[in-house]
């Protein structure tokens, strides 16, 4: 028995299959919205932990490398982390079961064109205007992305996210959020000059790319076109690509005069605009009657006149996102789903 057998024998390790099928559920789970501060919350193991085991399995495929300091015999910390997590993911499972809840992301036209205008701000280093209605499910495209990444990459992977708020809305506070995803440790943050440069020296070189999610939200600060600006730097430094989700306001402000020709034409030749159900060009993405079928079918929906309703629905205000809300509401109040439930919950 070689050195290796002997310490597999007292001291069992994780297998990188077992290991591969946790993380790429908690990536999952991460995108139907649940967060590593959560996960680590309900499971009772640190952040800190979670997030060195969930980056690659060759950190701690030996026991003695995840530290690991206890008697023969004893399971070792990244044995304890997978059981923690298959425990919670068995309970969320059982949850699931005793209730109808919402079935989770569901592939559309529209989270496939998401994606791959994430994938071509990434691969060309560019900065790439999504745009869409709300409710046409953006968000779940960018989640998608983001968990594919991170099955296929690892969790260290450099697809990085930040999400638009009205009081975060300066480029000190956005380059502080850039610098939270991709810089490990700690950086200073007394200027915008260091925080660029904290950034660059972390993201440079890895072919990665950063999401802006509700970057609609830029179009009507008052300096909204300098952060715009600051964001298009990183792709033309060739530090990441950007993609920047937003309901069309920031392109129709783009557009609106002369001053901004330039950045237009940095952005314009890239951006994706994504239609409504029945309101797109010819060869524009847009939301379709399968994916509205598709949407239909993961929440067990059926019936000519329920599919009738359901259209009427997502051509309206919020799309598939109003779809769901009534479909949530039917089950609510009525434990079913059905053309009569639908039109009762729509009337009253």
């Amino acid at each position: 028995m070689n050195a290796e057998d002997d310490w597999e024998k007292h001291w069992p390790r994780l297998e990188k299959a077992r290991w591969t099928v946790l993380r790429d559920r908690t990536a999952d789970e991460m995108a139907r919205g649940m967060t590593l501060a959560r996960l680590a919350t309900e499971t009772g193991v640190s952040r800190s932990r979670l997030e060195i085991w969930l980056e690659r399995w060759s950190q701690f495929h030996n026991a003695c490398n995840f530290d690991f300091s206890g008697q023969m015999g004893e399971k070792s910390g990244s044995l304890l982390i997978a059981e923690a997590l298959e425990k919670r993911f068995a309970e969320l499972d059982e949850e699931r079961d005793l209730i109808q809840v919402n079935p989770g992301r569901i592939e559309t036209s529209v989270m496939h064109a998401v994606m791959e205008g994430i994938a071509t701000a990434r691969e060309l280093s560019v900065t790439v205007l999504i745009d869409a209605a709300p409710g046409l499910g953006k968000t779940e495209g960018l989640r998608e992305y983001v968990a594919r990444s991170r099955k296929a990459e690892g969790f260290g992977c450099p697809v990085w996210t930040i999400e638009l708020r009205e009081y975060n809305l300066s480029n000190k506070a956005i380059l502080a959020q850039i610098a939270g995803q991709c810089v490990k440790g700690r950086v200073d943050g007394t200027t915008e000059f260091s925080m660029d440069q904290a950034i660059c020296e972390a993201a440079s070189g890895r072919g990665g790319v950063l999401i802006v999610d509700e970057g609609q939200i830029l179009a009507d600060a008052i300096r909204g076109v300098s952060m715009l600006n600051g964001l298009r730097s990183f792709p033309d430094r060739n530090i990441f690509g950007n993609t920047i989700m937003g309901n069309g306001e920031n392109y129709r402000r783009l557009a609106s005069g002369g001053k901004y020709a330039q950045l237009l034409s940095r952005v314009e030749s890239h951006r994706v605009q994504i239609a409504g159900l029945h309101a797109g060009k010819p060869g524009q993405p847009a939301l379709t009657e399968d994916d509205v079928d598709a949407f239909m079918a993961a929440w067990g929906v059926s019936g000519v006149e329920a599919r009738r309703v359901c259209m009427e629905v997502v051509k309206g205000v919020g799309a598939l996102r109003s779809l769901a809300g009534l479909f949530q509401r039917s089950l609510r109040r009525f434990d079913a789903i059905d053309a009569g439930t639908l039109k009762r919950i729509r009337g009253s």
